[in-house]
């Protein structure tokens, strides 16, 4: 029968007179010192080998050892047992003697095993010496903790240890795992305030070396890689938009801020964002929900149907239905929430999506509404009674305020939020031109911004992050501009189709122009526009539906409730570069 023997460590272990003369080994020609454990470890592996377990006496063979067989008291040890014996103390110290040695295969096994052991009690020793040893497999690992458990790291102050181009990876990463982004900038702080302090400190060590060396020569450090100028560089990566209000105007007075104005600019940003959220059509990437929790739909209605298209999926899904609702007409974003105007003849509800299910918020009077938000109301045009109902849902009760149309304004047919203003697009006496009326909010002034040409009814508009734009049903695309006198203007950009269209809504997300009308449309008929999308999603139903508006909602709320599958009648055209730099108009089914 095979003889097979433990090595245990125990007291008695260490009681052998030979082990306790044993202060270091001698591998291929380098001598290494050892904690107590690994060095008995050692000892009696190589008294195993050399069958001298029952003799007293040593020789020097015990303590030289070739690497080859350093490998095998791995194998044997370390790597074939899950022995609480092993922990990081020892991977350790023989990680470092696999890079003294330099013997490739040694360094591998010892990162596969180090890898496992990657905890927050050993993150900063093991990102350390990853770090010292440009270890990339175990940098990368490290990394993927960060992503997963960012909070706790953040949490016992580990986020400082971190360098530049790991934090920045972690804060631009889809894959980080965090429910409160207050955390993640928070810790863009601690980080670069940490880093500050530590750059500050070796300058005045350095002025000081210098200082003893030549008094009469000034100190002029030139600080490369300054942590703190490549604060506002991690700001920009992150999705700073994402941060509460309180956290972000709180952040805006810390002294990084006022030390670095690109910083100040990206915090205020973000405040100002925040504030004036409640925009038509479009969340700049700091402010795109990274989770995989989360999707990006564009939402509309049928009759009593509300349904939400998944943008990263080009599936439909249904969201429950409500029991009151008789026909959904107007769809509108508040506060990150769904609002749905549901009318019957004269007489209009106020419902709300939240938790997976539709609540009663209030009655309004009359039917047949254009419905936006904007600051802390929903405003409902109501042209039938010339007046603009505004609805504070947040309130209890709500609060309802009304405002009277001015003489120059009638028949208005779409509204956008533009800026810090309202435009309501009126139709006019020749179906040629159209007048442009302007609300600003909340002082509640009006302005007579003149005439567009082109037809007012299901016109549409939507934003990139820094201009507006507008959509008519003739397919022309205009920008719209404040000149210096305060007044409104149009520069026509492009047109994407020649025919009448009835356009529900249109938005950009990732770069896309999402579009929704109700006419089908040759894909020819479409073509990029250089510095503002370039691809176009245009989807179209026959069937009279609600308005189209962007909305960010959690997966838990579109699955398992059941999919909406696509019907014959809805297209997406889009458009792929080939060889000749052009563009070409794919449909898909």
């Amino acid at each position: 029968m095979e003889k097979r023997q433990r090595i245990q460590s125990n007291d008695d272990a260490y009681n052998c007179d030979s082990l306790h003369r044993i202060s270091e080994f001698e591998i291929e020609g380098n001598r290494f010192k050892f904690n107590k454990v690994l060095t008995a470890a050692i000892f009696h592996f190589m008294r195993s080998r050399l069958n001298l377990i029952e003799s007293k006496s040593d020789t020097v063979s015990l303590t030289n050892i070739s690497a080859e067989t350093f490998r095998h008291f791995l194998d044997t040890n370390i790597y074939n047992y899950g022995n609480g014996l092993w922990g990081y103390e020892h991977l350790s110290e023989i990680w470092e003697t696999a890079h003294v040695l330099k013997i490739p295969s040694l360094i591998e096994n010892c990162e596969t095993q180090v890898g496992k052991m990657i905890s927050l009690e050993t993150f900063d020793k093991i990102y350390a010496k990853a770090n010292a040893y440009q270890s990339n497999r175990i940098l990368c690992k490290a990394r993927n903790f960060l992503l997963h458990m960012f909070r706790l790291v953040q949490k016992i102050g580990l986020m400082r240890i971190l360098t530049f181009e790991d934090l920045i990876y972690a804060v631009a990463s889809e894959e980080l795992r965090i429910k409160n982004e207050d955390i993640v900038l928070r810790s863009m702080f601690e980080w670069a305030e940490y880093n500050q302090m530590q750059l500050q400190e070796n300058l005045v060590e350095v002025s000081q070396k210098k200082t003893k060396l030549d008094n009469s020569v000034p100190c002029k450090e030139d600080v490369e890689g300054d942590p703190s100028s490549k604060f506002s560089k991690l700001l920009r990566a992150s999705r700073y938009g994402l941060a509460s209000v309180e956290c972000l105007v709180e952040l805006s007075k810390h002294h990084l801020c006022e030390q670095d104005k690109e910083a100040k600019l990206v915090i205020t940003e973000a405040i100002s964002y925040k504030l004036e959220r409640h925009i038509h059509g479009y969340w700049p990437h700091y402010a795109l929900h990274r989770s995989c929790h989360v999707r990006h739909v564009g939402v509309s209605a049928s009759k009593d149907q509300v349904s939400a298209l998944v943008l990263e999926m080009d599936d439909w899904k249904d969201l429950p239905k409500c029991s009151l609702h008789a026909k959904i007409t107007n769809l509108s974003i508040f506060d990150d929430e769904l609002y749905v105007i549901s009318s019957l003849e004269f007489q209009s509800l106020l419902f709300v999506f939240t938790n997976k299910e539709w609540k009663f918020v209030s009655e309004i009077s009359g039917s047949d509404f254009i419905v936006l938000s904007k600051g802390r109301c929903i405003y409902i045009i109501d042209g039938k009674n010339c007046r603009i109902k505004c609805v504070m849902p947040k309130t209890t009760p709500v609060l309802h305020s009304e405002i009277k149309f001015p003489d120059m304004m009638r028949n208005p047919e779409s509204a956008l939020d533009y800026d810090k203003s309202i435009l309501i697009f009126c139709s006019t006496d020749s179906d040629e031109k159209l007048a442009v009326i302007s609300l600003d909010v909340p002082e509640h002034k009006w302005t007579d911004c003149g005439h567009l040409e082109g037809s007012a009814k299901n016109l549409v508009g939507f934003r990139n992050e820094t201009k507006y734009f507008i959509l008519q049903r003739d397919g022309a695309i205009s920008q719209v501009l404040r000149n210096q006198d305060d007044s409104i203007g149009f520069i026509l950009i492009k047109r994407l189709w020649s025919i009448q269209n009835s356009l529900r809504g249109a938005f950009i997300y990732n770069d896309v122009l999402y579009i929704y009308g109700d006419t089908p449309i040759e894909p020819s008929c479409f073509r990029a526009v250089s510095g503002l999308f370039w691809k176009i999603d245009y989807w179209f139903a026959d069937q009279e539906t609600s308005n189209f508006v962007h909305w960010f909602v959690p997966s838990v709320d579109l699955w398992g409730d059941g999919a909406l599958e696509r019907s014959e009648s809805y297209y997406d055209f889009y458009f792929l570069p080939n060889p000749n730099n052009d563009q070409r108009a794919i449909s898909g089914p």
